[in-house]
């Protein structure tokens, strides 16, 4: 398993003798062109030539009521209770909003952000400085800025943010703390192949491509 597919987890599939590949981020979008060349072209090659088989879970993976990277990093976290929105428009940002019972300190509540993706997080502090709710979008969550900011959370936790995310976050009171995309869409996937691994007793490896974003 693997967040995206790309020619290394190719390339450690192959060595690793894999009849599949079961990845959250596929090989193609609706905006690539239709051509198959260059990249996804060896790719291909080297996943037909070696019969592996590939598998894409994207917003099935977002949307699962149990491994949800939302769901899963709110449980990392250690929230007491798991909410989802009541605003159709933000839930089909698949995000989730997380409650503290004994909120902890924004210092704390970064350090254990740091320390379930192992990274270090970019933060804006212009909110609390208690952490008791959370909302949190896994990935490209940067454009929900706004109607996160409406929700009346402490903190929004994403994988990512854009030019103007500062000014927002401080004119909005909001802390942002942004973990990296890859990162905070790593534990679906994981979890995913946790679960093949326990029912059908198969060999499963997340294979780990490092990416600063």
């Amino acid at each position: 398993t693997a967040v995206s597919i790309n020619l290394a987890v190719v390339e450690a599939a192959v060595k690793n003798k894999a009849d599949a590949i079961i990845v959250h981020h596929g090989m193609f979008w609706k905006s690539d062109e239709t051509v198959i060349r260059g990249y996804r072209k060896h790719r291909i090659k080297k996943i037909i030539e070696n019969d592996i088989s590939l598998f894409a879970y994207h917003l099935p993976l977002d949307l699962h009521p149990e491994i949800s990277n939302n769901r899963l990093i709110l449980k990392g976290l250690g929230v007491d209770d798991i909410e989802e929105p009541e605003d159709t428009k933000i839930r089909y940002s698949f995000g989730l909003k997380g409650v503290f019972q004994s909120p902890p300190s924004f210092d704390e509540f970064v350090h254990r952000v740091n320390n379930l993706f192992g990274t270090e997080s970019r933060v804006f502090h212009y909110g609390s400085d208690k952490i008791s709710s959370l909302y949190v979008v896994s990935g490209a969550g940067r454009n929900m800025i706004d109607q996160v900011s409406r929700l009346g959370v402490d903190a929004y936790l994403t994988g990512d943010a854009q030019e103007n995310t500062e000014y927002v976050a401080k004119e909005e009171l909001l802390n942002y703390i942004y973990a990296g995309h890859y990162n905070t869409e790593k534990p679906g996937i994981k979890e995913l192949g946790e679960q093949i691994k326990r029912q059908f007793q198969l060999d499963v490896q997340f294979i780990d491509i490092s990416n600063p974003l």
